[in-house]
């Protein structure tokens, strides 16, 4: 994803690029359709200023479930290409490159590919409220209810339980 700025002209530009994530590098196996990116261009005498939004689908594992499924990736950034050192000191390290008056073309293919990596989220869940497996016996509870019996006591009060139940059998003796 490479634009020519060779011959641009001052002002606003536009692009679209439609390309497969092979050509990002990106694992096929997990992003198997293509990565969209719609970008702007502005160009002046001592920047050139990209905003550029990046779209996706990626194929997942559900944390909770383990079932596989699809989810839409989407992310944007912006990125100052300056002319000098002296001029990239006004923005934020991650967001400036410097290039010379003699850059003919400008490559967002690592940008993208980055931003795509991270659009994708640390839990993956297939949905918010997915119930996931019953710990005991494997069953998907988003299809299936299981018979567990299921004890909801949280180990960290146990100590408590445990002294309640003393409390308890004292109270019995001494009535």
């Amino acid at each position: 994803m490479k634009i020519n700025i060779s011959k641009l002209s001052d002002g606003e530009h536009f692009y679209t690029f439609i390309v497969k994530p092979s050509d990002l590098e990106l694992d096929e196996k997990r992003f198997n359709k293509p990565v969209y990116v719609d970008a702007t261009l502005e160009k002046s005498k001592r920047q050139l200023f990209l905003r550029a939004n990046v779209y996706t689908v990626g194929r997942f594992q559900c944390d909770r479930c383990i079932e596989d499924f699809d989810m839409v990736l989407e992310n944007s950034y912006r990125m100052y290409y300056v002319y000098s050192e002296e001029e990239s000191k006004k923005y934020e390290p991650e967001e400036v490159v410097v290039i010379t008056p003699e850059t003919n073309e400008i490559d967002i293919s690592d940008d993208v590919r980055q931003m795509v990596l991270l659009s994708v989220p640390m839990k993956l869940l297939c949905y918010e409220d997915c119930l996931g497996l019953c710990q005991r016996c494997g069953k998907n509870l988003n299809f299936e209810t299981c018979t567990c019996k299921v004890e909801a006591i949280d180990p960290r009060w146990a100590p408590l339980l445990k002294l309640m139940e003393r409390e308890s059998l004292g109270n019995e003796t001494e009535n």
